[in-house]
């Protein structure tokens, strides 16, 4: 029987928690840069090859693109590009002892030139606390199969938390205007702030340069449960098309507080 492409994400989802279980921090820079020009560590390469091997050895017809490598190009007749990032949060996995969050995102798009509204499925796992989630026909559920909804009434308040990216340093100016009127936080790992996202705890996460090996599990799986993605004018990110060469401008979350937001950014 043919294999969905919800079943494909939850087999990599999987593949990815078996690597980190049976093996030690593999955390040695292995003497390579990645596509995005940063240094390869091992454990980045080691899920990286498993997930390539299982995309070729089941055949999938589907062009992929991964943040180590990059683009590869080895089905004659592609429907599909399957984009993933093998280790979300390398330097949480490095220093943190399994205490900072890190993880595995995966989208799944329809054609292979396609906008981030074309995902047709995709998968998140955040290691540290084993959380999971998965997006199919429009919804969010998490590893138990129930649907996963975003919070609505959130108050906008000084305890409020929302996530953003201060990796670059352009964050700190930009998001300005949002400190001392929400409860602006930074965990260190795209996946470590949607995990607290899809778990009701903050209300929303956001950044200036979101890669694309990250954009598309985030945009699904937000949208999937009732959130709203946009940029940082408030129009929605759907229709930007997916590159290896572009980063987004990302505000995700609950509606009320990511118009909120917005607002205080103009």
């Amino acid at each position: 029987m043919q294999i969905s492409l919800l079943e494909h994400v939850k087999n990599m989802i999987n593949i990815g928690k078996k690597i980190i279980a049976v093996n030690p921090i593999l955390s040695e820079n292995i003497g390579t840069t990645n596509a995005k020009g940063d240094k390869t560590i091992a454990m980045d390469a080691k899920m990286e090859d498993a997930l390539v091997e299982y995309i070729k050895k089941h055949d999938i017809p589907a062009n992929i693109f991964s943040e180590e490598i990059g683009e590869i190009t080895f089905h004659k007749n592609p429907k599909y590009l399957i984009s993933f990032d093998p280790l979300d949060g390398s330097t949480n996995y490095k220093i943190g002892k399994n205490i900072y969050p890190y993880g595995l995102l995966i989208a799944v798009y329809k054609g292979t030139n396609p906008k981030l509204k074309d995902v047709v499925a995709a998968g998140a796992i955040e290691y540290s606390q084993d959380l999971i989630w998965f997006y199919s026909n429009g919804k969010t559920y998490n590893d138990s199969g129930e649907r996963v909804v975003l919070k609505s009434d959130w108050e906008a308040s000084k305890s409020t938390p929302l996530f953003l990216d201060l990796y670059y340093k352009e964050g700190y100016e930009l998001y300005r205007p949002l400190a001392q009127q929400l409860f602006i936080r930074n965990i260190g790992s795209t996946v470590g702030n949607l995990s607290y996202v899809l778990s009701n705890i903050a209300s929303g996460l956001g950044g200036v340069c979101m890669r694309p090996e990250e954009i598309g599990a985030i945009y699904s799986l937000i949208k999937g449960a009732g959130g709203i993605t946009v940029n940082h004018k408030g129009e929605d990110i759907g229709d930007n098309e997916f590159s290896p060469e572009t980063n987004h401008q990302i505000l995700a979350g609950a509606k009320n507080i990511i118009d909120y937001s917005v607002k205080l950014l103009k």
